[in-house]
Order: structure tokens, then sequence, then C-alpha cells
């Protein structure tokens, strides 16, 4: 594995501006306005649910006790005022991010063939691969980020505020492998691509650590992923280079 390097490090903001300047191309549209509606149809009643039993927690528990005795005891508020606002915080971090992030391995192909086609329009034709292998890599993908996120959203009761640095950790390094690795797939055999995973992980860490903080924010994580795959393309075809 490669020591984190300046020159490795040096490729990640050329690598973010220009995926963040390809967003309003149509391909790029596309997939952001289908993740988007499927990530809504799939969880949009759940969040109903979910905000709305916060919202009646809040109203039910006072925000201040008096008890014989003790007086006035008012630490129930702590945790029920703006429960709605904090309920609705960890379902947009913990539940439709991942799945965001999840369901953009889907359309990893789109996106990587739009970027490749704009700035890389003299590479050769990408390795065959079946509908069955590709189909295999998203719902790997897929799983894994709902099981980390899973792990994430449980380790989050227990580790107070060290929680967020676990999420960022291990979704940093789960984006970093899972989106690298997928995008060299295209063109070299799944040993060569685990290979150069491998040897480019501590940039490719840095990355997604990057990512996953910025999947932290309500709606700006919705086009975190879609950067995110675009950016990794361009790692890939620049580490090289470096």
């Amino acid at each position: 594995m490669k020591a984190l390097d300046a020159k490795g490090l040096g490729l990640i903001p050329g690598a973010l501006m220009d995926a963040i300047r390809q967003l309003p191309s149509p391909a790029f549209l596309r997939v952001l306005f289908g993740t988007l509606a499927i990530t809504l149809l799939v969880t949009g009643p759940f969040l109903l649910i979910f905000a709305a039993l916060a919202w009646v927690i809040e109203l039910a528990t006072p925000a201040s006790l008096s008890i014989p005795w003790l007086g006035e005891v008012s630490f129930l508020g702590v945790f029920t005022q703006g429960l709605v606002s904090k309920t609705s915080w960890i379902f947009w971090t913990y539940v439709i991010a991942p799945i965001v992030l999840a369901l953009i391995g889907l359309f990893l192909e789109t996106i990587v063939d739009a970027v490749e086609a704009r700035f890389y329009p003299a590479l050769p034709r990408v390795r065959a691969r079946s509908l069955a292998q590709m189909a295999g890599y998203a719902v790997r993908f897929f799983a894994m980020m709902l099981a980390v996120s899973l792990a994430a959203f449980v380790a989050s009761f227990f580790a107070g505020f060290l929680a967020p640095v676990l999420f960022v950790a291990a979704n940093g390094y789960l984006i970093g492998k899972e989106y690298y690795e997928t995008v060299a797939l295209r063109r070299m055999s799944e040993a060569e691509a685990a290979r150069l995973t491998r040897a480019n992980l501590p940039v490719l860490w840095v990355l997604g650590a990057g990512l996953a903080l910025a999947m932290n924010v309500p709606f700006v994580n919705l086009v975190v992923p879609l950067i995110g795959v675009a950016a990794y393309t361009h790692l890939y075809h620049r580490l090289g280079q470096a």
C-alpha cells in the first residue's frame, strides 16, 4: 500500500471540481432525478411515520416535571424538545443518505460512461462483462452500504460524540474501496482492480471520508454520491499518471 503522498492527495481537488462541473449534464441529471424518485418512493412513507411519531412524543412529553421535595425537574426537555428535527436529521443521515449512496451504484455505468466520454474520449472500449456480473457488483455494494450504515446507526446510540467519527471513517473506507474498484473493473480483471485499490487506498479513503462527511448534510447528500462516482473515475485515470 502506498503512503499517503502529497501527489496523490493533490489530485483530489481537481477530480472533485471536474465532477461538480459535470453535474448539469443531461446524463447526470437523469441519474440524479431517477435516484431521488426511487428513494422518495421507498422511504417517503417511513419518513412521514418517523416524523409523526417524534412529533407525538414531543407533544405528549412535558419539558419539565414538578416532583415533591425535588421541585421542578427539566431534564426531559433535553431529550424531547426539537425531537422532530433531531429524528429527521437521523433519518436523513442514516437511512436516506445510505440508500442514495447505494442506489447510485446501480447507475454507476451511466455516470462513468458520461465522464469518460467527456474527459477521456480516446479510451478503448471497456472490458466485456455479463449483465449478471454488473448486477452482482451493484447488489454487493448496496448490501455492504446498508450493512455499514445500519451498524453505524446502532453504534450511534452507544458511541455518543464518537458516532459521527465512526460513520465517516467506516463509510469513507467503503466509498473509497467500492466506488474506485467498481470503476476499475470496467477495464481490468478483479485481481488487478483489487491490487490497484489496495495500492491507492490511503488517497481513496481521504476522498471517501470527505464525501461521507458531506453525507451528513441533508439535501447535499443527494448529489454527493453522484459527485463521488465521477471523482473516483477521474482518480482512476489520473493516479496511474501521478
